[in-house]
């Protein structure tokens, strides 16, 4: 749609796999959206490469809370990104880029949503799909929600594994199922569930999650 905007974001992101690249802590997460979007302008590629890298998480939670399939969600996340480097001349507030994504990623959710259900009337579609602005705090909740996605991500397997079934199970689990799906002793869970949790606390102080809308 867009041939050289898009051949360029493709050259330096995998777009349809939101767990294919894990983000790596450091300094830059801290860095704040004008300090990224001033080295954006200056041509310093890998500015780019943070935008994408701190907002995919909110682009994939925003499509998918519209009701996208991951894989529309993806196609969601890519045309979204690459709007925004079209526009990149016409930010004038960097702060504002995550509402700029979210609103943007919603319009591109609604868009996709008509066309993968072309045999129903758009007017339907419109309101299965709520195209009014995001109150801040649902904004807030899900930013936390996309960056805890980004901790868990860092985590190994195992801590992975045993966080999402003691926390983020569709149905309560005893402390025994969890052990069982797991792959661990019972009288093991507590420690090793300590410590996963300490290891995904430091990961999300290292990010300054707090910090994120800044």
């Amino acid at each position: 749609m867009f041939p050289q905007e898009r051949d360029n974001f493709h050259h330096n992101r995998n777009l349809h796999d939101p767990h294919s690249a894990k983000p790596t802590v450091d300094t830059r997460m801290k860095r704040s959206d004008r300090d990224i979007w001033a080295d954006l302008m200056a041509g310093r590629s890998q500015a780019w490469n943070e935008i994408v890298d701190k907002y995919q998480p909110l682009v994939y939670a925003v499509a998918t809370r519209a009701g996208l399939s991951m894989a529309d969600a993806a196609d969601c996340f890519q045309q979204t990104f690459v709007l925004l480097y079209q526009n990149r001349q016409k930010i004038s507030d960097p702060s504002r880029i995550s509402a700029w994504l979210v609103t943007t990623s919603k319009r591109e959710s609604i868009r996709l949503s008509r066309q993968a259900r072309a045999v129903r009337d758009s007017s339907v579609m419109a309101e299965q799909v709520d195209a009014s602005p995001l109150a801040d705090e649902t904004l807030e909740r899900l930013e936390s929600q996309s960056r805890l996605e980004i901790g868990l991500g860092q985590l190994d397997d195992r801590c992975r594994a045993l966080l999402r079934a003691l926390f983020f199970s569709p149905e309560e689990l005893s402390y025994e199922q969890v052990a069982k799906s797991v792959g661990i002793a019972f009288n093991s869970l507590g420690p090793i569930r300590g410590r996963c949790l300490n290891r995904l606390k430091k990961i999300l102080e290292e990010q300054d999650l707090a910090d994120v809308r800044k």
